[in-house]
């Protein structure tokens, strides 16, 4: 069974459905750590980045930068990891800058099955062995993509031999199955979709026997607006209620929050009784990207106190 342990790992990757919340989360993460005195690096994939919006930061691109204080970010694209890749074999970065330029290797590089992962775990895997950073927190695209992410090196095993590839898939190979340097984290919301998603991925990562498993973050939880006196009070005044009342509105409004909140609990029991995790639920809040940041990060403060 995981503990809170999994929040000090060294490399700790986030997945969860589109629009959880996950940047937000991670962004949290790295604020509780460099209150601690660390120096957390957020690693983003793909061409946006969140870092940037919730910090209110500079541009994160690919050579690490920081966003706020004692955070730093960087986003990992195709061609400089590239050429990090092709550096790291042939220890001579201006060739490797005109390989990766290459028209033609550039579109042998692109089609080949799994080359973006593999540089991107050779990044991470690259990042991990820098001393400067601490912990890497690692923001994965999508569910999909991060079960192909993890597949990989157990794939690419059984066709690679001997040689420079071979040489990376065996570093990244050892940074994935190090349960002492890594570990996953799902991010959800309590909406009957995304619980449905997020069991299955919990499933589908448990079976991998390699994956150490981290903590489930339930995010966005709507508040419990009423209790079940009010409940009541809504209910019999709805019962009365004339089409045309002016109360009307404002009694469905209350309606609408109390089957939200229904509807949540719902799911949260659900997630608990399907995904066997150490769990941080968190409030939904309505203020600012930065502020929310921020009061999730006391939050978790608060879970590893306890």
């Amino acid at each position: 069974m995981p503990t809170r342990e999994s929040l000090n790992r060294p490399v700790q990757f986030f997945t969860g459905k589109g629009g959880v919340g996950k940047s937000t989360v991670i962004a949290a993460v790295a604020t509780r750590t460099a209150r601690a005195g660390q120096r957390p690096l957020i690693v983003e994939l793909g061409a946006h980045t969140s870092s940037s919006q919730l910090f209110n930061g500079p541009t994160v691109g690919y050579e690490p930068v920081e966003v706020t204080e004692n955070v730093y970010a960087t986003r990992v694209s195709f061609e400089p990891a590239l050429v990090d890749y092709v550096t790291s074999r042939l220890k001579l970065r201006p060739i490797a800058k005109l390989v990766a330029k290459n028209n033609s290797l550039r579109r042998f590089f692109l089609a080949a099955p799994g080359v973006d992962e593999i540089v991107t775990l050779h990044r991470v895997a690259e990042l991990d062995a820098n001393d400067a950073w601490g912990p890497i927190l690692v923001d994965l695209e999508s569910t999909g993509h991060a079960l192909m992410f993890f597949d990989l090196p157990n794939v690419l095993n059984v066709f690679l031999e001997d040689g420079p590839l071979r040489q990376v898939l065996d570093t990244v190979t050892q940074l994935l199955h190090d349960t002492e340097r890594c570990a996953v984290h799902i991010v959800t919301v309590p909406e009957p979709l995304a619980v449905r998603e997020t069991i299955e991925l919990y499933r589908d990562l448990h079976d991998r026997e390699w994956i150490r498993l981290g903590h489930l973050f339930i995010n966005r939880v709507p508040p419990a607006w009423f209790d079940e006196a009010g409940r009541r009070l809504i209910r019999d005044y709805l019962d009365i209620a004339s089409a045309d009342d002016p109360c009307r509105p404002s009694l469905l409004l209350a309606q609408h929050l109390v089957v939200r909140r229904d509807v949540a609990e719902k799911c949260i029991h659900g997630l608990r009784r399907d995904i066997d995790l150490p769990t941080v639920m968190l409030d939904s809040q309505d203020d600012s990207s930065a502020q929310i940041v921020r009061s999730i990060s006391e939050r978790l403060e608060r879970v590893e106190d306890s």
